[in-house]
């Protein structure tokens, strides 16, 4: 029933909130926009606010655009990284310790030492 798909470059690149048009074409109808998804005609307060929130979207991602050229970005997402990568390791120990007072886990240095055993080889098997 897809004849093709068509997925559009994002609106604003390098921003999470931002809009991506998919086009879906149909064999029998061709294009297809959903009703849902029709433009409504917007009333001049609901304009001006959109507007607003555009210009708000587009002056932070300037902002994003300019710390990423100067490199202050990238000093912001190490430190962000390393404090929740600390955050991820405190909580991995808190739950490794409450699973050892369990004793659902066991460390391999906390286990019993056993030295190896020879197998034995039954005589039909030998052969």
């Amino acid at each position: 029933f897809v004849e093709k798909i068509l997925v559009h470059e994002r609106a604003r690149k390098g921003s999470q909130d931002t809009t991506q048009e998919v086009e879906i074409y149909f064999n029998f109808v061709g294009r297809y926009i959903p009703p849902a998804l029709q433009p409504v005609p917007l009333t001049p307060e609901e304009q001006e606010e959109l507007r607003k929130k555009e210009e708000r979207k587009d002056r932070l991602h300037q902002n994003y655009l300019r710390r990423k050229a100067n490199g202050k970005q990238k000093e912001w997402e190490e430190r962000y990284n390393a404090k929740r990568k600390a955050q991820v390791e405190a909580a991995k120990a808190a739950i490794r310790a409450e699973d050892m007072e369990k004793g659902v886990f066991i460390p391999v240095s906390q286990l019993p030492r056993q030295e190896p055993r020879k197998a034995t080889v039954s005589a039909s098997a030998a052969v």
